[in-house]
């Protein structure tokens, strides 16, 4: 199957079907489907918030103590253990945030149940899974848990960055404690109830798929790695697309390095972009420090934009934009000189969570495009898994991400 062109659609169209005051067409009944961690830190609350685009008609979790607390909470009426029970609600559409080997089944099944779906990243942990939710697709809104797509302050560079001079170089750089220090205070619901062989299943499929991907059974640094790549480095794979793409590169760009590093927690991978540019990508786990900062510089040859991300669960805390050029002053001596202008955007304190679910309430009521495609979605899978295989030393498999000749390697020189 082939994957989607990463291409970006305008700020301005989206914050029309997104924006606030909006008066949404219709309310659509939905339901989320696994509440753990990003099902209650980021989810749950958009959804319960936002009731005049959503009915929020079920939480679905294995867990009794979970569903039933989440459910309590945000004045949910009904729970269930899993998607067939919740059918009987009646639902439109559904939000998935169960573990990411378990993304197939619940998003198929959902689909053939006729109903909208939400995934949560990464779409799939194999191309076979991600292809077989797309093809079970059909007529209905499937769309990929990017919030970072739907952030004001991308929408923003993305302007910037298609009238800026050529890229030289892209940076994304990531420190991450993980989730601790920004979710404590949320009072985040926990269960010791959930099957154990309901884990066990799931864990299994996890490794196969990663076995699968490297044709081998993983290490236990191996298996580390590909997490980091599957459930980390996949937002800014997505991100770097939909970057790349206001530069007119809408094909994932050739793969020239992957590693992993520090027991599998840190991992990177490097692109050979057109005109001997690059793009470097690195996620670094640091649960000691108990800081998280996403940076995400794109230098081109008359400015340089960088993005500061906050920790995704801090809400309304908003993204740094900068802008740095170049301009002609007045000097002491002969000839003009070059002074340096630094433009800081506060874009918006609007909710990046909220704002790709309600874009998906677009993309339901009113048939607007789906910025965060599976087929998309289903094309940094490609590269990730590629990544991790070349950074293992792997064989490349068939569908592969290609790796860059050495004259595109030679030709950054």
């Amino acid at each position: 199957m082939d994957d989607g062109a990463h291409t970006e659609s305008t700020a301005g169209s989206l914050a029309a079907v997104v924006r606030a005051g909006a008066e949404p067409d219709r309310r659509v009944r939905i339901a989320l489907v696994g509440a753990g961690l990003v099902g209650q830190a980021g989810h749950v609350i958009s959804l319960a918030e936002d009731p005049d685009r959503f009915e929020l008609v079920a939480v679905v979790d294995p867990s009794a103590t979970v569903r039933t607390a989440v459910a309590r909470r945000y004045g949910v009426p009904h729970t269930a253990a899993d998607l067939d029970e919740a059918l009987a609600f009646g639902l439109d559409a559904v939000v998935v945030a169960v573990p990411d080997p378990a993304h197939r089944d619940v998003c198929v099944a959902a689909l053939a149940a006729g109903l909208h779906v939400f995934c949560e990243k990464p779409l799939a942990t194999s191309l076979q899974d991600a292809d077989d939710i797309i093809v079970a697709r059909g007529g209905r809104v499937l769309q990929c848990g990017y919030m970072k797509l739907y952030d004001p302050a991308v929408e923003h560079m993305v302007e910037l960055l298609a009238s800026a001079g050529d890229l030289v170089y892209l940076s994304v750089e990531v420190n991450d404690p993980d989730q601790a220090p920004f979710v404590d205070h949320l009072g985040l619901v926990t269960g010791s109830d959930v099957p154990r062989e309901l884990i066990d299943g799931t864990r299994a499929r996890g490794t196969e798929a990663i076995a699968g991907a490297l044709g081998r059974a993983p290490s236990p640094v191996e298996a580390r790695a590909a997490e980091a790549y599957l459930s980390a480095l996949v937002h800014d794979v997505s991100l770097a697309h939909h970057l790349l793409a206001a530069k007119g590169v809408t094909a994932s760009p050739p793969l020239a390095d992957a590693a992993y590093f520090d027991s599998g927690r840190g991992v990177s991978l490097t692109w050979a972009l057109p005109g001997g540019a690059r793009a470097h990508l690195t996620h670094l786990n640091l649960p000691g420090v108990a800081d998280y900062r996403e940076r995400v510089t794109a230098y081109c040859t008359d400015a340089v934009l960088e993005l500061t991300f906050p920790s995704p669960y801090l809400r309304h805390h908003p993204t740094r934009l900068v802008e740095k050029r170049s301009y002609a002053r007045p000097s002491a001596t002969s000839g003009p000189a070059l002074g340096l202008a630094t433009t800081e955007y506060r874009v918006s304190y609007e909710e990046a969570f909220r704002n790709e679910l309600r874009a998906f309430h677009a993309a339901i009521t009113r048939g607007a495009p789906v910025r965060a495609s599976a087929e998309a979605a289903r094309g940094d899978v490609r590269v990730l898994l590629s990544a991790l295989r070349l950074a293992a030393g792997a064989a490349p498999q068939p569908g592969d991400s290609r790796r860059a000749s050495m004259d595109e390697l030679e030709e950054a020189r």
